[in-house]
């Protein structure tokens, strides 16, 4: 229960800071989020390059993506940090 209560502030912070994925990559490290993602994301996701699918709200879905689409299949709670979310995006959009 305390992590979902710490998982929905996080969340809470990523939306009401108004981050965005326009605006969250630009400051992120993408060797630090190839890192993240081959540590945490490529247990179930390899198709890269990110294609656009969650459109602007990626930073919110990777903070929780049940929140952002409650039909996800997704079982993951999402990323701890704001620089985590920021090195994932920065990588995955990133030309490798």
């Amino acid at each position: 229960m305390r992590i979902v209560k710490r998982l929905t502030w996080m969340a809470g912070v990523v939306v009401v800071s108004g981050i965005t994925a326009k605006t969250s990559w630009a400051g992120g490290d993408p060797a630090a989020g190839k890192v993240v993602f081959d540590t945490i994301c490529h247990r179930c996701h390899a198709a890269l390059p990110y294609t656009g699918r969650v459109g602007d709200r990626l930073a919110a879905f990777l903070a929780n993506p049940k929140r952002v689409n409650p039909k996800t299949a997704m079982t993951f709670p999402g990323l701890r940090s704001r620089k985590q979310i920021e090195d994932v995006i920065a990588y995955i959009t990133s030309a490798h």
